[in-house]
């Protein structure tokens, strides 16, 4: 691939994954709460599960594409920063870490589209003891899929890919000292919200490092649109 079409590929396709995400915040937010109802108990989620299900499945299956694609942008933004398709061992890194994050973060977001639906159905037809078995369930899948996709994919494993990504950008001068800081305040951040996993109620911090790194990658996208021109 010539290197202008790398860069006008690479951060387009950073563009188009940053909007993506407000498909499923404007889908899932305006059916079921998203994501504020993922702290909710299984009494309010699961019915929401049958009554707001074609919004549901909407949404969580473009929060799965939205997911899929950090794994090929992380890659192409390394390859275009490298020049060339063999990269040093820090973009090696950020690439693997970002494969990881992105594996984290499916395996999370897939419970939404199967096993929550059926446990749903069962809630809907259960009587009161059998509901609360099924809340249990619920309970226990929940917080296990959510610390894998969130804590882990989401946050930590990301944060790290961020983090090796935002040290090879830090190195090149022809990169705007802005965008690297950008991307070490963005992977500081997120390596925060993994300290969730020692029981801190963290959510007050997730909207505006969320945006952080959305704004990171469309600047960064932007960048490297322009920057196809002189390349």
């Amino acid at each position: 691939m010539q290197a202008s079409t790398l860069h006008r590929t690479a951060g387009s396709l950073a563009i188009v994954h940053a909007l993506m995400f407000f498909v499923p915040l404007g889908v899932l937010g305006a059916a079921i709460g998203w994501p504020a109802n993922l702290d909710l108990p299984a009494s309010h989620n699961l019915p929401l599960m049958i009554s707001e299900a074609a919004s549901v499945k909407l949404g969580y299956s473009v929060y799965l594409l939205y997911s899929l694609l950090f794994f090929p942008v992380i890659l192409l933004i390394s390859r275009a920063v490298a020049g060339k398709d063999e990269l040093p061992l820090v973009l090696r890194l950020a690439v693997g870490f970002a494969l990881l994050s992105t594996l984290a973060r499916c395996l999370g977001i897939v419970r939404w589209l199967t096993v929550m639906p059926e446990l749903a159905t069962q809630y809907q037809a259960a009587d009161a003891a059998g509901q609360s078995v099924i809340a249990t369930v619920y309970t226990a899948f929940n917080v296990y899929a959510g610390g894998v996709g969130e804590i882990l994919g989401v946050f930590l494993l990301s944060a790290t890919s961020v983090a090796l990504l935002a040290s090879a950008l830090w190195a090149r001068s022809d990169v705007p000292r802005w965008l690297s800081l950008m991307a070490w305040a963005t992977a500081l951040g997120l390596f925060f919200l993994s300290f969730e996993m020692f029981g801190l109620n963290l959510s007050a911090f997730i909207a505006p490092i969320s945006v952080l790194y959305l704004v990171w990658m469309v600047s960064f996208g932007v960048y490297l649109i322009r920057r196809a021109r002189r390349v």
